[in-house]
């Protein structure tokens, strides 16, 4: 916990008392979002087995619908508890706020919302909630979640969508989405959450060309980047080119990308090591 060394004034006292009192509820917060967590954690796993024996179960429409039902309780349940820790998460930042408008002369709110940060439920450490309910009804509905592309070469026709989402209501299109479309996970072996790290490098010359080419969406405007994925030092890396064209034409947007060992990244982007190398490499 947070513990301030004083002189022994009457002020420095109370002040003292204010931060004891404003941990203990930041504490509480802290020990209720871990438990309804836990309890969220074991219904999914209790739930888990019977969607599994249902999904096995043809033409048991009607069980599936219940546990349709458990789950969306479930979910229902997670996002109370975000917003519960997101409104305690406001209403210190307010307190910290007033605090430091009364005293400005012992401004507290940097320091104390730096401790705050690193608190378990500000953090929100329990994204394995959303994708272990996405495997829940995917389970019910039938279907599987993606797989990672192995193949060394590959395209895409692309068409994509892209919304604004205020951060407030993130969850909520996530839990919405997940009711109809499974959380893909690039690697399941390397578990992130619901969401993984992207890492991207782009390449342009000192013009900016592709840059301005991409933002002005210029007809056979192109993106070269290398991409990988998750926090950790890379073993496979992708190269990618992203290629735009007209929709109103009744093109397709594409991209193409081929898969390199870390170590094969430098020297192709040298031109020691090909294309047709690469090829070879993976067997095609």
């Amino acid at each position: 916990s947070l513990s301030i060394v004083r002189a022994a004034k009457t002020a420095d006292a109370a002040e003292e008392r204010f931060f004891q009192k404003l941990e203990l509820e930041v504490e509480k917060v802290g020990k209720f979002t871990q438990r309804v967590v836990a309890e969220l954690r074991q219904r999914l796993s209790n739930l888990q087995p019977k969607a599994d024996k249902a999904a096995a179960a043809e033409g048991r429409t009607e069980d599936k619908e219940r546990l349709m039902e458990d789950a969306k309780l479930i979910g229902e349940d997670y996002l109370q508890l975000e917003k519960y820790a997101n409104l305690n998460y406001m209403g210190v930042h307010k307190i910290l706020k007033k605090h430091d408008k009364l005293l400005p002369h012992s401004p507290c709110r940097q320091f104390y919302i730096a401790h705050l940060h690193q608190q378990p439920w500000v953090q929100g450490t329990y994204s394995d909630v959303l994708v272990h309910l996405s495997n829940v009804y995917s389970q019910l509905r039938g279907d599987q979640t993606g797989q990672k592309n192995e193949d060394a070469a590959q395209g895409f026709v692309r068409s994509t969508t892209k919304y604004w989402v205020r951060a407030e209501d993130v969850s909520h299109v996530k839990y919405h989405v997940l009711q109809h479309l499974p959380v893909f996970q690039f690697d399941k072996s390397d578990f992130a959450g619901d969401a993984q790290l992207i890492n991207s490098v782009y390449f342009d010359n000192e013009n900016l060309e592709l840059y301005h080419g991409r933002l002005d969406k210029k007809p056979n405007a192109i993106a070269l980047r290398i991409r990988w994925y998750g926090p950790g030092e890379p073993q496979k890396v992708f190269v990618e080119r992203k290629t735009h064209r007209e929709s109103w034409k009744g093109e397709e947007s594409v991209k193409e990308r081929i898969t390199l060992d870390e170590d094969k990244v430098v020297p192709f982007l040298e031109m020691e090591y090909s294309l047709e190398q690469v090829r070879q490499g993976f067997g095609v």
